[in-house]
């Protein structure tokens, strides 16, 4: 795909989001490629916050959002984009590029060491942002200025990557259109750090060979406390794996026993601290004096992310030597064929003592991959006048649904659309922010994408002594069809809800925090429901696949007095932002004397006939977990993965008596269509899992 076919894609991809959500080009733009961007670590969770205005000495200062800070890293990120609406590329000059930045730089400026807050209505989100320059300006390391085009930049510019506003160290991340080009082409969903440990004058890192086969290769290292720090300090969460990142961030705070350690015994570091462990995609080792690794590509740490944090900050804030500190690391070389399904789970299982619960919750966990199946066969209820029935397409990965229709012909394409419409797509944290707002947890929400998808992630997390295993097998019947169902028709609700408080700007909408004002609406809209000891009619919705205009006027009623609550914190409250993020917050919403109507119940059910229906449902999911699993035995007798299996060099040292008897079975077409029950079906599934985790590989 070339530079033009690429625009005119990106231009497709704003023009539908701009009609869906309301929102000009501009906004559009940079909210399609910030939500692109989330989770890679350099970027991280968006908030939009336009804001314009002139500043001391009628500067211009210019915002279009920005990212929170990062508890990791202590860095936050500021965003301005340029949209032009043209059919071929034209070019972003380097003085296009000074202004922007100098936009950003003013207001960054103005926050960090004037009043800006001051002048800045509290409502606004970009008041949010002053605050936190401002108040937190002491524990920022870096700000990190995004500037979008979808313009090619100029080859002629030559500007620094760093820089400085107020004391404060920024950098400038230019996303045009060759660059943004990449990033849609990558399945990736992160650009690979490429490190040469010269440049931080290090001789390298010592390391043995430890282990290696199967695409694997495994160094136990000592790398020194100094280097790691200049590692962190310079590339900052881009070093940690996606779930490692998240659930630091929400722990935040410094280890005080390795403050202590490093403060009072630094040469005994080596020996009290469990070191790190982490992954790259590749590594070059020179063996003139000690084998020592001198250069890293993608080197992602999936545990002791909070030790690396507060080594830095024990020598940045606390002005402590790291010269006599070592600390231990266990680095794996992965290759590049096998790092999303293995880095996932050296990650889960490298994290022990603050375990990554289930959300290692990553796109491979059989609760995403039964979503997609189900997004892939599940059709629409067949409407009047349309030719085609459609499906709600589900992203288990970011960026899955452009992804596979970027290279298809123009003919496949539109058979691609009218399969799978732009506006019926649900990815992950879509799917968990419509589950928290029908289960009354719009503060959740309000948290934002990723820390909601973790709360979200936690119901499948394993409970007493049961494993991951038993644990979806328990849940798994109550999320099949008609979960999905219920997930697409809160999407028809959750976007009619943005249309409805988009529509109200200028009116009783004050323009900002659209968002939370939605969960908030629905979420009170469905309390008032349960109440009247009823429940929402979401099969209604499916059926129709629209919301009613009569429930959208009931849901106005409900969002105008929930964003009064949330625009109005108590006298103490930090800003509306992390007001709304409290449960506090919620259970005022919730007080609201709200009176549904007629046209509201007529969108509920009884309870008792919502309970009939979950317990057929549930039954129903069942029955399909058996038929699913029943197919994944034959296709693996099929495809002779069990044959191959069985002649394995290891597998008497894994599979003894009856089991060895089941494969022997399950190793035939013929006889492997008389294993008739879920039990043996169940032990097929586990022989074959534990002997994967043992080596055992089969390529079709």
């Amino acid at each position: 795909m070339d530079d033009n076919e690429f625009l005119g894609e990106l231009r497709q991809m704003v023009v539908r989001r701009s009609e869906s959500a309301n929102l000009v080009d501009t906004i559009a733009f940079v909210s399609e490629v910030a939500e692109r961007l989330e989770e890679d670590p350099v970027f991280g969770e968006f908030v939009l916050a336009e804001d314009s205005r002139r500043g001391a000495h009628g500067r211009q200062l210019k915002l279009h959002g920005f990212t929170e800070l990062d508890d990791a890293d202590g860095a936050l990120s500021m965003v301005i984009g340029r949209w032009e609406d043209d059919e071929t590329p034209s070019t972003l000059s380097t003085s296009d590029v000074d202004q922007m930045r100098g936009w950003l730089e003013n207001f960054a400026g103005e926050a960090l060491q004037a009043d800006l807050d001051e002048r800045i209505t509290e409502s606004s989100p970009a008041y949010e942002l002053a605050t936190i320059l401002r108040r937190k300006r002491a524990t920022i390391s870096c700000i990190r200025f995004h500037i979008f085009s979808n313009q090619a930049l100029s080859r002629s510019y030559k500007r620094e990557f760093r820089g400085e506003v107020a004391g404060t160290p920024t950098e400038t991340h230019i996303w045009d259109l060759q660059r943004l080009k990449a990033l849609y082409e990558s399945a990736r969903e992160r650009e690979a750090v490429e490190i040469d440990l010269q440049e931080f004058g290090s001789t390298g890192i010592q390391c043995i060979d430890a282990s290696s086969g199967d695409g694997l290769q495994s160094y136990l290292c000592v790398i020194a406390g100094n280097l790691l720090a200049d590692l962190y300090e310079h590339y900052g969460s881009r070093l940690l794996e996606g779930n490692v990142r998240s659930f630091l961030g929400m722990r935040g705070g410094v280890n005080k026993g390795i403050r202590a350690t490093i403060q009072d015994s630094p040469e005994l570091f080596f020996a009290y601290n469990n070191g790190i462990a982490a992954t790259a995609a590749d590594v070059s080792v020179e063996t003139s004096e000690g084998a020592c690794i001198v250069r890293l590509t993608d080197l992602q740490i999936v545990n002791g992310g909070q030790t690396t944090a507060s080594i830095l900050r024990a020598r940045k804030q606390d002005k402590l030597a790291l010269d006599r500190v070592s600390v231990p690391m266990k680095l794996t070389v992965v290759s590049s064929d096998r790092a999303n399904d293995l880095v996932p789970k050296i990650a889960e299982y490298a994290n022990t003592q603050n375990k990554v619960a289930i959300a290692d919750f990553f796109a491979n966990h059989p609760f995403h991959r039964k979503m997609e199946e189900i997004s892939r066969r599940l059709m629409v209820p067949a409407r009047a006048g349309e030719r085609v029935q459609s499906k709600w397409f589900y992203e288990r990965s970011r960026g899955q649904y452009q992804n596979e229709r970027l290279y298809l012909t123009k003919a496949k394409k539109d058979a691609f659309d009218l399969a799978y419409p732009p506006r019926q797509v649900i990815n992950k944290t879509d799917l968990a922010k419509y589950d928290s707002t029908l289960s009354e947890m719009p503060h959740s929400v309000s948290l934002g994408a990723q820390k909601n998808f973790i709360k979200f992630a936690a119901k499948f997390s394993a409970k007493g002594t049961r494993s991951e295993t038993e644990q979806w097998e328990a849940l798994s019947p109550s999320y099949g069809d008609a979960y999905y169902q219920r997930i697409a028709a809160m999407a028809i609700l959750w976007k009619a809800g943005e249309t409805t408080v988009s529509a109200a700007r200028g009116g009783w909408y004050e323009g900002a925090y659209r968002p939370q004002i939605v969960a908030y609406g629905w979420a009170l809209l469905f309390h008032a429901i349960r109440r009247h000891g009823r429940e929402p009619d979401l099969m209604k919705i499916w059926e129709r696949q629209e919301a009613d205009e009569r429930l959208m006027q009931v849901f106005t009623r409900a969002a105008i007095p929930a964003q009064q609550t949330i625009l109005n914190p108590p006298v103490g409250s930090a800003n509306v932002g992390e007001w709304s993020k409290k449960e506090a917050c919620w259970e005022k919403v919730k007080a609201i004397d709200f009176q549904l109507d007629n046209a509201a119940l007529e969108w509920s059910i009884g309870k008792e006939e919502r309970d009939s229906e979950r317990k057929q449902d549930r039954k129903q999911g069942a029955q399909d977990d058996g038929i699913s699993l029943q197919q994944q035995i034959w296709s693996k007798s099929e495809n002779g993965y069990w044959q191959a299996l069985l002649e394995w060099d290891k597998l008497n040292e894994h599979v003894f008596g009856p089991e060895l008897e089941l494969l022997r079975k399950a190793a035939s077409p013929l006889t492997a269509a008389r294993l008739a029950t879920k039990r043996d079906w169940k032990r097929l599934r586990d022989i074959g899992e534990r002997c994967e985790d043992e080596g055992f590989r089969h390529s079709l």
